[in-house]
């Protein structure tokens, strides 16, 4: 961890700490800090997005915390769309805060990215709401893609 943490290339140093990730699941808690040290957003939001399935409950505030720091709207929902599959899995109520606030930074989002967004948020959704959430959403995407057609 070390070693990675003096890689000069950020690029090469969020390659680094995923690849570490995979063999050294302990090593969990240190990658995820390494990885908010990086300073450009789009390697720090690609660092957290390759951590992120291997992450253990107790590290997703902290993640999702990292990724909410990121600045720029586009690796910032990048970044948040990684975590969504985990965040389904931590209890509802601060999954729901997780959520309130992911939904004010996607909102900003242009509409290609919308739906990839909610593709990637349908596991957070399912859990928060169930299925009828699920399909409320569905009806609410093809109401307003008549709007925009």
């Amino acid at each position: 961890m070390a070693a990675a943490r003096e890689i000069q290339s950020e690029s090469h140093r969020a390659n680094a700490l995923s690849r570490l990730a995979d063999k050294l699941p302990e090593l969990l808690s240190e990658a995820l800090a390494a990885a908010r040290q990086i300073q450009d957003e789009s390697y720090r939001a690609k660092a957290l997005s390759s951590l992120a399935d291997k992450l253990p409950p107790e590290l997703l505030s902290e993640a999702v915390a990292a990724a909410r720091e990121i600045q720029s709207e586009s690796s910032c929902a990048d970044a948040l769309s990684s975590l969504a599959d985990k965040l389904s899995q931590i209890q509802k109520t601060p999954l729901f805060d997780h959520w309130r606030e992911t939904l004010h930074i996607l909102s900003v989002h242009t509409r290609p990215n919308l739906l990839n967004d909610i593709n990637a948020l349908t596991p957070v959704i399912f859990t928060l709401g169930d299925e009828q959430a699920v399909k409320d959403i569905a009806s609410a995407i093809q109401d307003v893609s008549r709007w925009w057609g």
